[in-house]
């Protein structure tokens, strides 16, 4: 008998990830204090190891998306059960020369077998051991009559589609389809089938996201409805805070999803801009040994390896674990511009008793970019917007960089109380370090003449959270109520430059390559403490449901804010101290299980802005903002379709410099409009996406000049689109392709400079097979398929050249 082992195999590495300096020196008793909680339970009596060894894995029965070729039988129950993480056994002879029509859209673990099994005069049966075996069907059973398929799973199913699980900080841990807001998810499989490596790439075909930035500068920055993420509270890592700065571009290989809210999170996750919250979700311990490698290459000459090793250990599996290490080193399509990236995480779990977890996550990530350009360019005053350029010119001089590094360490314990009610309590620190030397390029006029400036500087961003939370569920009468308590602390530090340099450098031109040079570096810099922030928080949500069409989702989050700026001597020159309370409110309706329509509100506060070096009021922190948000919406996933449709309308407070050149708050902005996007499966071959938003963003209730006009960098219309087919007749061939159309926006404040719509296609193959009894995928991708030149909205008269047409290509081994 063969077996056909359950997980996808995954990596190891290529070369060790280095240990991180000065980040990793300020977390070490951290790391160490984990090790010892490791240790610890790892030494708890054997009556807990045996209680922990009778725990049964939960059974999937939530459907998942499958996409596997036609072919030989064998070969796709073998990808099946490595994609459902189930261990199942068969008899080669009973498959040998039997075909399979294959596998493509969403199923159950039982509905997957039948169909693969239809025709086959086989059927799956579970064995006491929790395996399921495939055995002759006895004769005279018909396909209806299959027994029921219970299979043990590697992990507690968390669905996909709308149906997936999605974090939703004080609304508790809920699918896509029953949470009243809007939320796009890209998973593990899209990630590496599309070769992402940044939140731009990853939401590229979410009709709601626009690109405002590149990949290989200071970050991939992305707008969402208009808006921007909030660099100091709109980034999480499994719902706990990360530094923002940047970390778009942390490394795609360590994450199994990464989570887009769309819109206000006040009340789910405190205070933060209107623009949403981007989480990424830490790959975490398998059930059955995986290990993967995987080798890539990128235009120029940027090349990558990659290990991803999961497992349990132990004769009684209770300890969990999952490794990744990246590096990435090469040239990039800038001329003379390289990219040097190494990475590491590990996570942990230990099961202490049945209901018991100790968990223990750390990313490393370490990133140098040379030569790219790290910003867009100016436009000088009264100058209309210039040709595109060859966005392979080199912009920024000799002996430019941008560097950052980042920790993260978390800890956490979650204990099943019993079968209603679960309890959690995290903590987590995260720092990053920002080392950079960058060239601020001016355009002066319409020949594209230019003047650099060079800033230098080093700055970091540390974190410290702790978060408890108490979920359950109890029955008043006819009445059902989701319950969700909680109580968070979190500290947030900002570290500025004592000395940090802003010099003027030289001239050249925009359409040639610069020939400017700088010998500036950090070496003798220090840092001091410039601002800090402190929110404690209590929380507390009831999702009411009255039968099974209506519930009603109430929540409140109480938060003390403290927020203060000091000088290099370290006195407060600044304080702003707040005690708001953020409510949501939402009502659903569920005609059915697969369909909800829903209408919610919520308020925010984000932290006001700092009046710039050139206004009258410099140096000046504003008070917090507050934002409301209304949205109706409906999501409905289908056997073969799936859409989700919302209107929303956002009113935040303006803040914007004013005729008297002081940085005021006046009136708002108001963004309102109508997103749509779906998947349409039209048969188990051809499989299309697709979207479009409408938007409507102006300032509203001002007393400036501004009045009416429209918000810049927010395009009235976007639509994307894509299709995934899978060849039929070469088996695990798989054809993708994209475009999207993003129409015109206003550049700068007075509306005065249009940046004109434009469009990108991309395209790729993904060949799936088997040699030498592995599991081996071959991945080719093109970005911009047309080298289609045109500049992306990177701040208010600001613009940055879009990527040119960039080849990826990536092989990778499971054994």
């Amino acid at each position: 008998m063969r077996q056909l082992s359950a997980a996808r195999r995954q990596q190891l590495p290529l070369q060790p990830a280095p240990m991180a300096c000065r980040a990793l020196s300020t977390t070490s008793h951290v790391l160490l204090t984990g090790s010892l909680l490791m240790a610890l339970g790892s030494s708890f009596s054997p009556a807990l190891a045996a209680d922990a060894a009778a725990t049964g894995s939960p059974t999937a029965a939530a459907a998942q998306r499958y996409d596997i070729a036609a072919g030989a039988l064998d070969q796709t129950l073998n990808q099946f059960a490595a994609r459902a993480r189930i261990l199942l056994v068969l008899d080669p002879a009973l498959a040998q020369g039997k075909q399979s029509k294959g596998l493509s859209g969403s199923y159950t673990v039982r509905q997957g077998l039948e169909s693969l099994l239809s025709g086959s005069g086989l059927e799956a049966l579970q064995k006491a051991d929790g395996s399921v075996v495939i055995t002759q069907r006895a004769a005279g059973d018909s396909a209806s009559a299959l027994p029921a398929v219970t299979v043990v799973a590697s992990a507690a199913s968390e669905g996909s589609g709308l149906k997936r699980v999605a974090a939703s900080g004080a609304l508790g841990s809920r699918s896509v389809l029953d949470t009243p807001f809007s939320i796009s998810v890209v998973d593990r499989e899209d990630i590496q089938d599309r070769q992402v490596t940044n939140v731009e790439q990853a939401f590229r075909f979410d009709p709601t996201v626009t690109s405002a930035s590149g990949e290989y500068g200071r970050g991939s920055s992305l707008l969402v409805r208009g808006l921007g993420i909030d660099a100091t509270n709109g980034f999480k890592m499994d719902g706990l805070a990360i530094p923002g700065w940047g970390n778009d571009l942390l490394p795609m290989e360590m994450f199994e999803r990464i989570e887009l809210l769309k819109g206000l999170s006040g009340f789910m996750y405190g205070f933060g801009s209107p623009g949403g919250i981007m989480n990424y979700v830490q790959k975490r311990p398998t059930d059955e040994n995986t290990f993967s490698v995987d080798v890539g290459y990128k235009s120029n000459s940027l090349l990558s390896e990659h290990v991803d090793v999961g497992g349990r250990a132990g004769d009684d599996k209770r300890l969990g674990y999952r490794i990744n290490l990246v590096h990435e080193q090469g040239g990039t399509y800038f001329k003379g511009g390289e990219l040097i990236r190494d990475a590491a995480s590990l996570a942990l779990d230990l099961k202490l008793t049945n209901d018991l977890t100790l968990t223990f996550d750390t990313l490393y990530a370490k990133r140098k970019s040379l030569g790219n350009a790290f910003w867009g360019m100016s436009l000088a005053s009264g100058l209309a917007l210039p040709a595109t350029i060859d966005p392979s010119t080199r912009q920024q001089p000799e002996g430019a960089y941008f560097n950052n590094e980042n920790i993260m360490v978390t800890t956490g314990l979650q204990w099943r109380l019993n079968e209603d009610w679960k309890s959690s309590f995290s903590y987590r620190y995260a720092r990053e370090d920002v080392d950079y030397v960058y060239g601020n390029i001016n355009i002066l006029n319409a020949a594209g003449d230019t003047s650099t400036s060079m800033s230098a500087g080093i700055y970091g961003f540390q974190f410290q959270q702790l978060q408890a939370m108490l979920e359950g569920q109890v029955n008043t009468g006819a009445v059902k109520h989701q319950l969700v308590f909680g109580a968070s602390r979190q500290e947030y530090q900002s570290l500025s430059d004592r000395s940090g340099v802003s010099l003027a450098l030289g001239s050249g031109n925009m359409y040639r390559d610069t020939t400017l040079r700088t010998t500036l570096n950090n070496d003798t810099h220090t840092q001091y403490r410039s601002a800090e922030i402190i929110q404690n928080a209590l929380f507390a949500s009831d999702t009411l449901s009255f039968g099974e069409n209506w519930s009603l989702i109430a929540g409140l989050r109480y938060t003390k804010f403290d927020q203060i700026g000091l000088n290099t001597s370290g006195v407060t020159t600044t304080r702003y101290k707040r005690n708001p309370l953020t409510p949501t409110i939402a009502l659903m309706f569920k005609p059915a299980p697969d369909t909800t329509f829903y209408g919610s509100y919520v308020e925010a506060l984000e932290r006001g802005g700092t009046a710039p070096l050139t206004a009258a009021n410099a140096n000046e922190i504003l008070g917090p903002m507050k934002s409301k948000q209304v949205e109706l919406g409906v999501k409905t996933e289908r056997e073969t379709w799936s859409t989700s449709a919302a209107l929303f309308r956002v009113q935040r407070t303006a803040e914007f410099t004013n005729s008297a050149n002081y940085y005021v708050q006046d009136g708002e902005t108001r963004y309102q409009g109508f997103d749509l996007s779906g998947r349409y499966d039209l048969n188990k071959d051809l499989s299309l996406n697709g979207g479009v938003m409408w938007l409507d963003a102006k300032y509203q209730n001002s007393s400036s000049t501004l009045q009416g006009k429209r918000v810049v960098g927010a395009p009235r219309f976007q639509a994307t689109a894509a299709v995934r087919y899978r060849v039929a007749a070469l088996p695990g061939l798989s054809l993708n392709a994209g475009g999207r159309y993003v129409g015109s926006s206003k550049l700068s404040t007075d509306n005065t400079l249009d940046l004109p719509s434009y469009y990108s296609f991309d395209t790729g193959a993904v060949y799936r097979t088997r040699l030498g009894g592995k599991d081996v995928t071959f991945n080719a991708q093109i970005q911009n398929l047309t080298n289609h030149r045109y500049w992306v909205y990177n701040g208010s008269n600001y613009i940055f050249a879009a990527a040119p047409r960039t080849l990826s290509l990536n092989a990778r081994i499971d054994f």
